[in-house]
């Protein structure tokens, strides 16, 4: 597809959608629960909805999430003998109260939960019981004082201020990220979820170059034509989103082909999920329509 269509098929993605993508920014005094909501937002589970039921069962945070492996001796590796199911030895005992207040708070929402849960559920749930115990041990249960600290040890520093790391500029961020790999500790997150954690707080400078290729994203690229299959990763979209020269950082863009194209926004957009919605789609004209 020619440059130019690729353009206006992107930039009618993103200015169609901008009253609902606008809405989803963060502040970084609150980071610690947006890391609960993001960090296993993946393979099918709406994290985002599971947080409601933590909150409603006072176990928000990632404190208390902590707590409840601290009397289990665990491999991080997930056991689906032992964690995989309602039924599996890990809920029961939770529902018991062998895991204290907080496993029996978390066994609450683990089945009260009705948004999608996706093949993965309980190995995602075990991921975030493992990573939150151990930022809990290490980090003082804190998700921006671990990543402080990863920068400030990729730079040789003792320490990083807060206002020293919301200035870090959108190159420092990238060189750190290839170099360093911060996501490394946090079980069960790669880079493509690691930048969407932090790619909607609003203090970080350096995130408007941040870009998760999630399967709406990658449905919207598909669909249309503007990138194939075979060169779809993370750093090739990125390269060349940003050839575009488009009136949006590229954090925008992706949050824009995100709303249009993913299962949350089917009702209000949703152009790329059926070819009988797409006939609604202003640029259809322009587009492969690969479906």
């Amino acid at each position: 597809m020619n440059k130019d269509n690729s353009r206006a098929i992107i930039r009618n993605a993103v200015e169609i959608t901008r009253p609902t993508w606008t809405g989803f920014d963060e502040r970084w005094d609150n980071s610690e629960k947006v890391f609960i909501s993001r960090a296993y937002d993946q393979m099918g589970f709406d994290d985002w909805i599971f947080v409601y039921f933590l909150e409603k069962h006072n176990i928000y945070s990632i404190e208390k999430i902590g707590r409840i492996l601290d009397n289990l001796e665990f491999e991080r590796k997930y056991n689906r003998k032992l964690a995989g199911s309602l039924e599996a030895p890990l809920y029961e005992e939770m529902e018991k109260g062998t895991y204290g207040s907080e496993g029996k708070s978390f066994y609450k929402s683990v089945k009260e939960f009705n948004g999608r849960k996706g093949a993965a559920y309980y190995k995602l749930l075990w991921y975030m019981l493992v990573t939150c115990n151990y930022l809990k041990e290490n980090y003082n249960a804190s998700f921006s004082n671990y990543i402080k600290t990863q920068y400030a040890n990729y730079k040789g520093l003792d320490y990083i201020s807060d206002n020293k790391f919301l200035e870090i500029s959108s190159q420092e961020w990238e060189d750190f990220k290839q170099e360093h790999k911060p996501w490394t500790e946090l079980y069960g997150v790669g880079i493509n979820v690691f930048d969407y954690i932090v790619g909607d707080i609003i203090e970080l400078k350096f995130v408007t170059e941040s870009y998760k290729l999630d399967a709406a994203n990658e449905r919207f690229l598909k669909i249309t034509g503007i990138i194939p299959k075979n060169e779809m990763n993370h750093e090739n979209v990125k390269k060349y989103l940003l050839s575009f020269d488009l009136p949006y950082t590229l954090r925008e863009i992706n949050k824009g082909l995100y709303t249009y194209a993913s299962e949350l926004g089917k009702d209000k957009y949703g152009y790329c999920r059926t070819p009988q919605k797409c006939k609604d789609c202003s640029v259809n004209d322009i587009c492969e329509k690969n479906f």
